[in-house]
């Protein structure tokens, strides 16, 4: 098994659970990606480009700070930029963030929200960014620190082991970030940081909200469908019979992210 994502794992993923990212986990992680954008200090007439913006989650702060912008949305995910273009009226462009479909020095910002992690190479995705920037732009990121599941992902994660459900490919890298591993990155890339901040973040699900996160997820809906029929259905019960056990404190999930603003150097070429 590879021990780094590949692209058309985690777009397969994300195509596979868009329902439920938009209704209910991208509204959990957008607080620190919107703050991102109001401290990249967008100007009218910039032209943006968001690497990995999904459903689009962030157009709305991105046009708000700054109306008369030109944003691109570019994602691997065919089903998240139909999202993004149906219900956002998002200028979508699949693509990979590796290598941007962009000519050099071709946009005032790239915004990479949660994507570095998600990348072989997050410092070539960091190099692709700076590489389209045009002289003194700018490049916004948030990547996870660590994260850490409640007991209920865990008992969702026991059963399907237990089961013998198929193990998928990695969807993320095997390291999160920490703030001196982005600034060094950024770095690396003839980016200078101009402000890294850690943001934390906090849900509460309950039973019936997990059990829409887990069964809509993309990993999840993939794993299952691995199995035949009979042996979905006693899995999925199972799940049921012991999630019913646990309390409210069961289904907390916290998690730490790294954000960053950073400029392109004068003189970059």
């Amino acid at each position: 098994m590879t021990s780094t994502p590949r692209r058309a794992d985690v777009a397969a993923s994300y195509d596979q659970g868009v329902e439920a990212y938009e209704a209910l986990w991208s509204p959990v992680i957008l607080p620190p990606a919107a703050a991102v954008v109001q401290a990249l200090r967008l100007r009218r007439q910039s032209r943006v480009i968001d690497v990995g913006a999904g459903t689009g989650a962030l157009l709305e702060a991105i046009r708000s700070a700054a109306p008369a912008i030109q944003v691109v949305a570019l994602d691997a995910s065919v089903e998240m930029l139909r999202v993004a273009h149906d219900h956002r009226r998002a200028s979508a462009v699949r693509g990979d963030a590796l290598d941007l479909p962009f000519a050099d020095q071709s946009a005032d910002c790239v915004v990479l929200a949660y994507v570095l992690f998600h990348l072989s190479d997050p410092r070539r995705g960091l190099a692709e960014a700076a590489r389209v920037l045009r002289p003194h732009g700018r490049v916004g990121t948030v990547t996870w620190a660590w994260e850490r599941g409640s007991r209920a992902h865990r008992v969702w994660d026991e059963v399907l082991a237990d089961a013998a459900v198929p193990v998928l490919p990695p969807r993320r890298a095997g390291t999160d970030l920490d703030r001196d591993a982005v600034e060094t990155l950024l770095r690396s890339t003839g980016l200078r940081p101009q402000r890294i901040w850690m943001q934390r973040l906090r849900r509460q699900w309950n039973r019936s909200s997990f059990w829409q996160l887990a069964t809509g997820s993309g990993v999840n809906r993939t794993r299952l469908a691995l199995v035949d029929a009979a042996t979905r259905s006693e899995v999925l019960a199972c799940l049921r019979n012991r999630l019913e056990r646990l309390g409210p404190q069961d289904f907390v999930w916290t998690g730490e992210v790294v954000c960053a603003v950073a400029q392109r150097r004068d003189g970059r070429r």
